[in-house]
């Protein structure tokens, strides 16, 4: 439920606005009771005595064998889900290759760090302070590396440069550590209007980053040293990291002029894609044709981002000039 109120100047110099009755008397407010405020960009969000945040403890125990791969997704939902300390117990030792997957785990994401650590206890703590570290920031730095990439990815084929492109697969696990603290942070603070844009984007942003992986692994691991059309393949891809560019910088200025454009491409990229797979032959088609739907991906999501763009823009205004 909202309200309006007007602001008041007293004193020459304070302002001060009402309280809603029925939010004082439901949060057991008297006068001179205190109440916390936090500042998030242009909004003010009160706390009454019952909302105030409190530190956020969980405890994990570890009673069944557990392999790797689940413990780790088990320690990224609970890292998703928010919490200040995470307590990982067994009712025996913790072996080495648990630990491992702990501490791996603890580097893999952002702003946790091992506090305690014992032979069957190991104390995981947030040392991240998400207000100096905001949503918008996160989303930043996560599209400029899924640029970075692209570009790599369009080098190392251009070059036949392995070692480049195996460089770019390295470089996802970064792209999963901005997408879980950015999931976690609009969470914790679904209330800003622009974060479901940000979650939005962030994963459309881990696809593009798995497609530009994808075709790394393709170029690596080719068991044929074969001629294909790579030329018609830098091209194509180029022409999606166009795309990508020119939408995302859209998104972030918040423009609708050039986002129609944008998204009209999609029949252009569906053609490139079956030009490109024209020139494949008996000997190279399984390249070609992997290669080629990667990169048709890769655009079609940047669409994507450009009609995300024109939900956001709309979303924010009340009167709207085509």
């Amino acid at each position: 439920m909202s309200s309006v109120r007007k602001i008041q100047l007293t004193g020459g110099s304070t302002y001060i606005v009402s309280l809603p009755s029925k939010w004082v008397k439901k949060n057991n407010l008297v006068r001179s009771s205190e109440i916390k405020i936090d500042e998030e960009k242009d909004k003010l969000i009160l706390y009454g005595n019952m909302d105030v945040k409190t530190e956020i403890n969980k405890t994990l125990t570890l009673n069944t064998q557990l392999d790797n791969k689940s413990l780790e997704r088990t320690l990224i939902s609970l890292y998703i889900s928010g919490f200040d300390t995470l307590a990982i117990r067994s009712f025996n030792y913790i072996n080495d290759e648990i630990r491992a997957t702990i501490k791996k785990f603890s580097k893999l994401v952002i702003g946790i760090e091992i506090f305690e650590e014992d032979s069957k206890k190991i104390v995981l703590q947030n040392v991240l302070n998400s207000s100096s570290y905001p949503v918008y920031n996160s989303i930043k730095r996560m599209s400029l590396n899924v640029e970075s990439m692209i570009y790599d990815v369009i080098k190392g084929i251009d070059e036949d440069d392995a070692e480049l492109l195996k460089n770019v697969i390295n470089r996802d696990d970064e792209i999963d550590r901005f997408q879980w603290y950015i999931y976690r942070e609009v969470k914790s603070k679904g209330n800003d209007d622009n974060n479901i844009f940000y979650l939005l984007l962030s994963r459309i942003l881990e696809r593009i980053a798995d497609h530009a992986v994808n075709l790394c692994d393709i170029w690596t691991n080719r068991k044929l040293i074969i001629e294909i059309p790579s030329s018609k393949m830098v091209e194509n891809l180029t022409y999606s990291l166009d795309l990508f560019k020119r939408a995302i910088a859209l998104f972030y200025a918040r423009k609708y002029i050039g986002l129609n454009d944008i998204i009209s491409t999609k029949k252009n990229i569906m053609t490139q894609k079956k030009e490109l797979l024209g020139l494949g032959n008996s000997s190279d088609i399984a390249t070609v044709s992997s290669s080629s739907e990667e990169i048709s991906r890769i655009g079609l999501y940047s669409t994507d981002i450009a009609e995300l763009a024109m939900d956001m823009v709309l979303s924010m205004n009340n009167e709207i000039t085509l």
